[in-house]
């Protein structure tokens, strides 16, 4: 490693990152990189230095899902490389363009006896696109060159660049060649149709403009997974707004079979995009276009599909000859009328004494619409995705099928980086905040403008729920009390309670310069103590008669 954490090896990898145009980069530094820390201090890519190397991993997975160009993550080997294993997993099943540079550990004989020594290639395999080694100074400013266009080449990812005398190579993909051919096959069927559906996933959002004006010039109705929420206006005519926690998985279901073609475009169909697979997508009218090939007849097997990107599948001159669909606007109506509704859940917490349709509409009133809102994981992820309209590509941004708590704030940050021009505002519970809230120090000390809004409840409460739903008691997920306020005034931050009576402390708070932390109350509404006592009775019955019938088969047994 010695030739690697040199000042020459430094400014190799600067000046690689520089000829890449890089945007960002995020870590800690450390022995083995504290050169290169020296070296890219005050230049481009911007260095961010967070509390720990997970929040660095997150946010430089978030930079590139929304920048699009890769966030650059650079860690020490050992301790360092595996505290960010979890946000390089949260980039992998997120498609998001990750670079991480990172010293080699120690190899050889005995190597778990050596200092920080990690099997690092075993461990990252699994969640990256690719893995690089450099042992040779000489070729190290071409590998970074390489690598970093192979993590936003095709689908999305993260890729993991070592340095030193035992590093390896390998995982590395095929490079991404578009199926002109086969989209051109599959344009043929889509000017054929007469009620079809267009799909979106989070592969689209770099061809939002031109997928919302084909949707309107041809009359096509649109869903998203969750991720691809806001591609398409959520209060735009032809957009379903849909989502798995809304309840209405059946009516989407109900028109999927109604219609004569689905267009699924930049979508993984993974397990939370597609409600835990309980969509209804017939072979024979499904076609498919990504940019992973991987993703093609995966899970759910199409009749035709392509390798592209959205922006080049909107692009080709079919797009411009598709005729007006056959669907009426009376028809979209109905289904969006269908497909959107809401059903709330019946057990839902009081949010600041309302409830939560109350404060997520008056949250939607207080953004412009080109507001930016990610989320934690949690029980305010989900009423989130439940009563939250998206206006605009990225508009709520979320951990998808690894749903890592503390993902939300190191994000925010992040996502102010890679769209200083959009409001964000991050939307966490108070588990997230005992796990990532330092960042807010982070934040204050970058000088970045940013809204966090923390709910209160004292719990860790999306468990709390299930376990109340199963036997109406709950254990291990009550959170230490946490003084917030405290918290903001020890960083530096503005403090600020929301109440129902002022509503204008969301809306002030996204046009507020620094860094401002909103805490919303959270309590169990008469709902919520309603189920877990009635859940606490048939838990009872359950116990009650399992012990009667074990008693009797025992001594059935016994005769």
């Amino acid at each position: 490693m010695s030739d690697f954490a040199g000042t020459a090896a430094a400014v190799a990898i600067r000046d690689a990152l520089a000829r890449c145009n890089a945007g960002a980069a995020f870590g800690l530094p450390g022995s083995p990189n504290h050169a290169l820390f020296q070296r890219l201090r005050g230049t481009d890519p911007r260095l961010i230095v967070p509390t720990h190397e997970l929040a660095a991993a997150f946010m430089a997975g978030t930079f590139g899902r929304i920048d699009g160009r890769p966030g650059v993550l650079l860690t020490i080997p050992g301790p360092g490389f595996a505290f960010a294993l979890p946000g390089i997993a949260e980039a992998w099943q997120d498609s998001a363009p990750l670079l991480h540079i990172v010293a080699a550990a120690p190899g050889g004989p005995h190597q778990r006896h050596r200092h920080q020594a990690l099997e690092q290639n075993a461990l990252a395999r699994a969640v990256t696109k690719a893995m690089f080694g450099v042992s040779d100074p000489a070729t190290l400013a071409a590998t970074i060159g390489a690598a970093y266009e192979t993590a936003r080449d095709g689908e999305p990812g993260p890729v993991v660049v070592q340095l030193g005398e035992h590093a390896e190579t390998s995982s590395q993909r095929r490079p991404f060649a578009a199926d002109a051919t086969a989209a051109g096959a599959i344009w043929r069927r889509i000017l054929r149709a007469r009620r079809p559906v267009l799909l979106l996933g989070q592969g689209c959002a770099e061809a939002a403009e031109p997928i919302s004006a084909y949707a309107a010039r041809t009359g096509t109705p649109v869903f998203t997974t969750a991720s691809g929420r806001g591609i398409v206006p959520e209060n735009s005519p032809w957009c379903l707004p849909y989502d798995s926690l809304r309840g209405a998985t059946a009516a989407l279901n109900a028109l999927l079979g109604a219609a004569d073609l689905v267009i699924a475009v930049g979508a993984r169909l993974a397990y939370n995009g597609t409600a835990g697979f309980e969509w209804q997508l017939p072979p024979e009218r499904l076609v498919h276009v990504d940019a992973g090939a991987e993703n093609l007849d995966c899970i759910y097997p199409a009749s035709a599909t392509a390798v592209m990107r959205a922006a080049e599948f909107f692009a080709m001159t079919e797009s411009q000859a598709a005729p007006r669909s056959g669907w009426s606007e009376q028809d979209i109506a109905r289904w969006r009328a269908r497909v959107g509704a809401v059903h709330e859940h019946p057990a839902e917490p009081l949010i600041a004494g309302g409830p939560a349709p109350e404060f997520f509409a008056t949250l939607r009133k207080a953004l412009p619409d080109a507001a930016l809102v990610v989320t934690d994981s949690g029980l305010h992820q989900v009423m989130a995705r439940r009563y939250f309209e998206v206006r605009h590509s990225h508009g709520l941004l979320l951990p998808t099928d690894l749903q890592s708590m503390g993902f939300g704030l190191p994000s925010a940050l992040a996502a102010r980086l890679a769209a200083p021009s959009r409001p964000v505002i991050a939307l966490v519970g108070d588990g997230g905040m005992l796990m990532s809230g330092l960042e807010l120090a982070t934040a204050v000390r970058e000088n970045i403008d940013l809204t966090v809004i923390v709910f209160n409840d004292g719990y860790l409460n999306q468990i709390r729920m299930q376990q109340l739903n199963d036997t109406g008691r709950d254990f291990g997920v009550t959170l230490p009390t946490l003084d917030f306020q405290a918290l903001a005034a020890s960083v530096g931050a503005v403090h600020a309670f929301y109440e129902p009576g002022n509503p204008a402390v969301l809306a002030e708070a996204g046009r507020r310069t620094g860094v401002t932390l909103i805490e919303v109350p959270v309590v169990d509404s008469r709902a919520v103590t309603a189920a877990a006592r009635t859940s606490r009775v048939k838990s009872f019955v359950r116990r009650a008669v399992g012990q009667r019938a074990g008693g009797f088969l025992r001594r059935l047994l016994r005769r």
